[in-house]
């Protein structure tokens, strides 16, 4: 399938989900979630092995966070980070994205011995998602890609969402520290269309 090379700056009028402000908003929320779960692991007794935390808003909107091996996360070095933001198709019932998600965070704890680290899933908005997803490896396990309940949940993407942003960046430092989170690319897909577009952006 094409995928559309986008320059820094460059926008698309018919795509607006494209536009690098979007990115950069989306990096603000990472920022956030990236400094509640450093809040929240500074605050775990040392001898905590795994965490999990599910917390609602006033608004009803649902914070997930789960952390398969503690002391991994703790001395974790310039880790990657994968964000996922997506419109959800409006009017649908979104319960099997929902059990999927369930499913593949059940699953979190295998993948902790190949890389990775933690799972943020942030209700943003009713039916508005951002999902944070960090490894202490330089590229994303192929384990995880090849996961089969992921592997399910990416198929059945298409169905349930309009537009995604898939981000990829990196934290220099300790993870546990100050260091920033600095996005390096976006893959977008538009559903809304068969074949569904695609898009890269990267980023100076």
């Amino acid at each position: 399938m094409r995928c559309e090379s986008l320059s820094a700056q460059e926008r698309l009028p018919a795509r607006p989900f494209t536009d690098p402000e979007r990115t950069l908003a989306d990096a603000e929320v990472m920022a956030r979630m990236l400094q509640r779960l450093r809040r929240e692991a500074r605050s775990w007794p040392g001898a905590r092995t795994s965490a999990e935390i599910l917390k609602y808003t006033r608004a009803g909107c649902r914070h997930w966070l789960v952390v398969p091996h503690v002391p991994a996360l703790r001395v974790a070095h310039d880790a990657t980070v994968v964000g996922f933001f997506g419109d959800q198709r409006p009017g649908m019932d979104h319960s099997a994205i929902y059990q999927l998600e369930a499913d593949v965070v059940a699953r979190l704890g295998r993948y902790a011995p190949v890389g990775l680290l933690g799972y943020y899933d942030a209700e943003i908005a009713p039916a508005l998602h951002g999902n944070l997803v960090l490894f202490g490896t330089r590229e994303v396990p192929s384990a995880w890609h090849s996961d089969r309940v992921h592997a399910a949940a990416v198929a059945i993407t298409p169905r349930h969402y309009c537009v995604v942003r898939l981000h990829r960046g990196t934290i220099c430092g300790a993870l546990i520290g100050a260091g920033r989170l600095v996005i390096q690319r976006t893959r977008y897909f538009d559903f809304r269309q068969q074949p569904a577009w695609q898009g890269l952006r990267r980023f100076e």
